[in-house]
């Protein structure tokens, strides 16, 4: 998930607020004896930190876990689904709804080395090789983590062209691990929800 042009002016902003906390902070150093009237602008100023990031680090995942069960997140099952995914963001995401981090494997890039090569040609030799070895360790944890699991879901975002091709090696990941393994794209993090599971889980009759 990209940084956007929104996204830097609100980091900007949160930037800003907290330089003016610091400079009225260091005013009362160091005993730190705020009147009423500095709090509350210091929780003004926070309140400008708050709502300038919250956008941004929803769509990132960094939301905490609390606030997605104040607004009714349906807990499922995940039982027996090992989830794959190359997001970082989408991991965290994951683990947010209840998943056991034994059961996602992170590749943090393609299942094929050749594949990363398309994505940047100038990678050289050197630097290709240590990309293969990456994804041969990879490889192995898929097939370590099996032996628990019944099912595998890869997870992609539909415009990341990486995240992609790892769905196109769904048939060499059930070849490899001898368990049926399905595909589900989505458009954004916000798309995983409870719900979103639910409805794909109960179509493969998970």
């Amino acid at each position: 998930m990209n940084f956007g042009y929104d996204d830097i002016v609100r980091i900007n902003n949160a930037l800003d607020a907290l330089i003016v906390i610091l400079c009225e902070v260091r005013a009362f150093a160091p005993m730190y004896n705020f009147d009423s009237t500095i709090e509350e602008e210091i929780r003004k100023h926070l309140k400008t930190v708050q709502d300038a990031l919250n956008l941004t680090m929803e769509k990132i995942g960094l939301e905490k876990p609390q606030e997605r069960k104040k607004i009714g997140v349906k807990i499922i099952d995940f039982t027996g689904i090992l989830f794959i995914t190359v997001s970082s963001s989408t991991r965290r995401k994951l683990l947010d709804l209840g998943v056991d981090p034994r059961f996602v494997v992170l590749t943090g890039g393609p299942l094929d080395a050749m594949d990363v090569k398309s994505l940047n040609p100038s990678i050289s030799d050197e630097a290709l090789e240590t990309v293969r070895r990456k994804v041969e360790g990879v490889w192995r944890d898929i097939e370590r983590k099996v032996s628990e699991a019944k099912r595998i879901l890869v997870l992609a975002e539909k415009d990341n062209k990486g995240d992609l091709m790892v769905t196109e090696k769904a048939d060499e990941i059930q070849k490899r691990t001898g368990l049926k393994t399905f595909v589900k794209t989505f458009s954004s993090l916000q798309d995983l929800s409870g719900e979103f599971f639910e409805e794909f889980l109960g179509d493969v009759n998970v």
